[in-house]
């Protein structure tokens, strides 16, 4: 056996009060009494005592200096060989996804997660090791390997239940990772299990899962509320709204667009059926949507019962027009909401910061790509884009990239083109619209920097007259919009996994948060014993055994 705080033994010199009280005689009293015959009497009796009640007030004082012996070694943290032959190491994940919010059973699973948890630190030993980490993706480790109560509650404080599911696969492959450094370490998981159906096959199998039971869970919840902008109609909107319940339920549902109620409808939901509505609407400006169920049912989890969301103002998109004037661009740029556009007959030398687009088209074209986004239409040279190697006439389109966001709506298929120019672009190009092998539109939209490359003169086509040009520059300048995160808005809400609250493994290794109890460290057993020796003289004093 060996003491982790052998400095504690000073308190050892306590023991000499305690003997210098024991060996003071208490002055006896005189006090007058009528006569002394009855105290004669009693003398040869008192002579006479047994040996050992001489001894009492020694025994008194050798169970007194034992107690104050034990408290002494408790205070100096005894180690005993079977304490540091078995030392504790755990590894702790907690569970900080939003079904962990649910308040009922009370006061809630994440309280009774924590409480659990804390007083699974408090159990910890001198030698014994814990570590904490989250059930994120990716995890996050509160506390590394530590034997300090202390740093791993203050850890623990860092903690708190996000607003969205997660998904645990990572941490269980950390904590294993964890455990294998210490060899004999175990895994706790503190949790509902209600994770993503696949999360169960990374689960550890010598881990101990704690959670509360699989009773079934009541709630309703929204899982899915977002607006979004058309692609093509700049200031229209469309709202949509997904609901779930773990029953059949019939309630009510309000919807708010900047505060005014836009409906108020009832809704029917059946267990583990999505219930879905949309709205639509039209605004160039900004708008804040809310909705929130009017419940007259059981609901575990409040933190699904509202959402809200806020798609942002259009944001206005600043053109300048390169080369000879077109009058179906002018139209079509003039036709389109929160557009500004200017015309220029020659490419600047200095792009100005606050132009989002440009559009140039002839010989006045750039020698290198530019910040802006760059739309070439024509060009009559090779560039970074590709090289030109003649024309060919009477092009059919015959292959589209139905895929791409620009093209969408267009019917760009039906355009005819008298003549082409025959392209070889740049490496890494994409090919939007081509006929066979020739490429027609192509360029880089979806990455820095952006340009976009016509490869015919529109007026030697029939495009200007069909829909398919305004609705590809539209598209166009759409994407602009939507690269800034204009075109949608989705409120953060825990997702229908969550909203149902079923788990998908059950607890194990414990029941309903309840955790292992590990042995008593050395210094309670020695604790205990002076607590024991301190209630047996009690007992022997109030015999008169000893005073």
């Amino acid at each position: 056996m060996s003491f982790l705080l052998p400095v504690a033994a000073w308190l050892g010199l306590l023991a000499l009060p305690v003997i210098v009280f024991y060996l003071l005689k208490t002055r006896q009293r005189r006090r007058p009494v009528p006569t002394l015959l009855f105290w004669q009497s009693l003398k040869p009796k008192l002579e006479s005592s047994p040996f050992w009640r001489k001894l009492r007030r020694w025994l008194s004082l050798a169970l007194q200096l034992l107690i104050l012996a034990l408290l002494v070694a408790a205070l100096m943290h005894p180690a005993f060989r079977w304490e540091s032959q078995s030392p504790q190491r755990l590894v702790a994940i907690l569970d900080t996804s939003a079904s962990m919010g649910a308040d009922i059973p009370a006061p809630g699973r994440w309280p009774r997660a924590r409480e659990a948890l804390v007083s699974q630190i408090d159990r910890l030993r001198v030698q014994d090791e814990m570590a904490i980490l989250t059930a994120e993706d990716p995890p996050r480790i509160l506390s590394g390997w530590t034997s300090g109560k202390r740093q791993l509650k203050e850890a623990l404080q860092a903690s708190a239940v996000l607003p969205t599911a997660t998904n645990p696969t990572e941490a269980f492959v950390l904590a294993a990772e964890l455990a294998a450094v210490r060899g004999d370490a175990r895994i706790a998981i503190y949790s509902d299990a209600v994770w993503p159906g696949d999360s169960t096959s990374r689960l550890p199998a010598e881990a101990a899962l704690l959670g509360p039971d699989a009773a079934l869970a009541q709630n309703v919840g929204i899982v899915h509320f977002a607006a979004r902008r058309s692609p093509v109609a700049p200031g229209d909107w469309q709202l949509d709204v997904e609901i779930v319940s773990t029953s059949d339920v019939s309630d009510q549902l309000e919807i708010l667009k900047d505060g005014v109620i836009l409906d108020l409808m009832p809704f029917e939901c059946q267990a583990g059926v999505l219930w879905r509505k949309s709205w639509q609407g039209t605004t160039d400006g900004a708008a804040t949507f809310s909705a929130s169920m009017k419940l007259g049912c059981d609901d575990w989890l409040s933190t699904d019962n509202q959402a809200s969301c806020e798609l942002k103002a259009l944001s206005p998109v600043k053109i300048l027009v390169i080369g000879k004037e077109n009058p179906f661009l002018d139209a079509i740029l003039d036709s389109i909401p929160l557009v500004t556009w200017m015309q220029g007959a020659d490419f600047p030398q200095t792009v100005p910061d606050d132009v989002d687009l440009i559009i140039a088209s002839g010989t006045q074209l750039p020698s290198q790509a530019i910040s802006s986004a760059l739309l070439l239409i024509n060009p009559l040279r090779s560039g970074f884009w590709g090289d030109l190697q003649g024309t060919i006439s009477d092009v059919p389109v015959s292959d589209l990239d139905r895929s791409a966001r620009l093209l969408k709506h267009t019917g760009f298929g039906q355009v005819a083109i008298r003549e082409a120019g025959r392209w070889q672009p740049a490496a890494g190009s994409a090919v939007l619209v081509s006929s066979m092998d020739l490429p027609l539109l192509f360029g880089q939209w979806d990455r820095q920097p952006r340009w976009l490359v016509v490869g015919f003169d529109p007026e030697k086509s029939d495009l200007q007259l069909r829909t398919a040009f305004p609705i590809l520059m539209g598209n166009l300048i759409q994407s602009l919009r939507e690269e800034e995160g204009d075109l949608s808005a989705a409120a953060i809400l825990p997702g229908k996994v969550e909203s149902l609250l079923h788990p998908v493994s059950e607890a194990r290794g414990s029941e309903d948060w309840v955790v292992s109890v590990w042995s008593f460290p050395g210094w309670w057993l020695v604790l205990l014993a002076s607590l024991g020796f301190l209630l047996a003289e009690w007992a022997l004093f109030h015999r008169r055994i000893t005073d």
